[in-house]
């Protein structure tokens, strides 16, 4: 497990700060500390569990301290090198602005007309609004920032696509019956909530295309037992409107599994971008899953079984999650939860 650095009056002074650029970061790196601790407060879904992430212990808040130092100072000693190179490469993710977010920022300061940022494993996808000239003027603009943007970030597995938007008015034109099956689960929801049922969402979706049967669904906390009374409410409503052809589901929900779950999202996140980034860990996709029991982590990369390195790679991917995990940050968020690492090769098979 890694130690992180609590004296920093000792790194304050290996920082060689101009009085102004001193003042202007400090102030910078206090903001992100601020945004960040409310962003946890409202991170938390329509259900009031309490705070998921719960609070960053002072080690945590050390470690973010000394990363924004690091990157927003041009002068930096070699003790502080030293100290910044033992952060674990995930830990750094996890404290920088997502990368779409900062080409995003960083193209609309420049006045481009940006309407989406996107992609997936190893694509990121810039979308430009405006006439086909427009595009044409300033499409390879555009890629070059966002490309110099990654060579900052030491990223080198992503390639760029910018595209033109193309407006079209999507049909969102409701039914008669769509309208009615609608207000009839809202006066349903009203109603529940006036008789303390704790309903944590509730909605519909047609079972086929262009297909009148609806499954319902009701999402409630595992502690409610009134299940019976719960679709009797429903009914009267929907038959009140003549719905028929439907399915009522209610779903029970284990608010302390969600809460769990809700922690980890950050870290998938940090997980996600730093191993698509880079093209040493091969990576093409990233799923998990809670059940049965311990959280699995797969990890879906283009190596083959039969390459003579397979086992360094599969080496690499692990070292770098496990460092991330096992850092004392991590911990005091996941507070020693067991995870599985599962690495898939080309093939769809386990390689690890």
């Amino acid at each position: 497990m890694k130690k992180h650095v609590d004296d920093f009056d000792n790194v304050h002074f290996e920082l060689m700060w101009k009085a102004k650029r001193k003042q202007q970061l400090k102030n910078r790196i206090m903001t992100d500390i601020s945004i960040l601790d409310l962003d946890k407060k409202n991170k938390i879904t329509h259900f009031k569990t309490g705070n998921a992430f719960g609070k960053l212990a002072y080690s945590s808040i050390a470690a973010i301290v000394l990363f924004g130092l690091f990157i927003g100072s041009a002068f930096i000693s070699p003790a502080m090198a030293e100290v910044v190179s033992k952060i674990p490469y995930l830990n750094k993710i996890l404290h920088s602005e997502p990368v779409n977010r900062t080409i995003w920022k960083d193209l609309e300061e420049r006045g481009y007309h940006i309407t989406g940022i996107g992609g997936n494993a190893g694509h990121i996808s810039i979308s430009i609004d405006g006439s086909e000239q427009y595009f044409q003027d300033v499409r390879d603009e555009v890629k070059e920032i966002a490309t110099n943007i990654l060579k900052e970030k030491d990223y080198d597995a992503y390639k760029i696509e910018v595209e033109r938007q193309i407006d079209r008015v999507p049909d969102t034109q409701l039914s008669e019956r769509e309208e009615l099956t609608s207000k009839a689960l809202e006066e349903s929801y009203n109603k529940l909530i006036e008789l303390n049922f704790n309903v944590l969402s509730y909605g519909y979706s047609h079972i086929a295309p262009n297909s009148e049967e609806i499954d319902i669904n009701i999402d409630i906390p595992n502690t409610e037992k009134r299940v019976d009374e719960i679709k009797n409410i429903i009914n009267e409503n929907l038959s009140s409107k003549t719905i028929d052809s439907y399915t009522i589901k209610v779903n029970k929900i284990d608010l302390a599994q969600r809460e769990n779950e809700e922690k980890w999202h950050e870290i998938f996140d940090a997980i996600i971008e730093g191993l698509y980034a880079k093209k040493e860990y091969n990576v093409t996709g990233f799923a998990y899953s809670f059940k049965p029991e311990a959280l699995q982590i797969i990890i879906k990369t283009s190596i083959k079984a039969s390459d003579k390195n397979t086992e360094e790679k599969v080496r690499i991917i692990e070292n770098t999650i496990d460092e991330f995990l096992n850092s004392e940050e991590i911990q005091s968020k996941i507070n020693n939860d067991p995870y599985k690492i599962i690495i898939r090769g080309k093939d769809g098979k386990n390689i690890n």
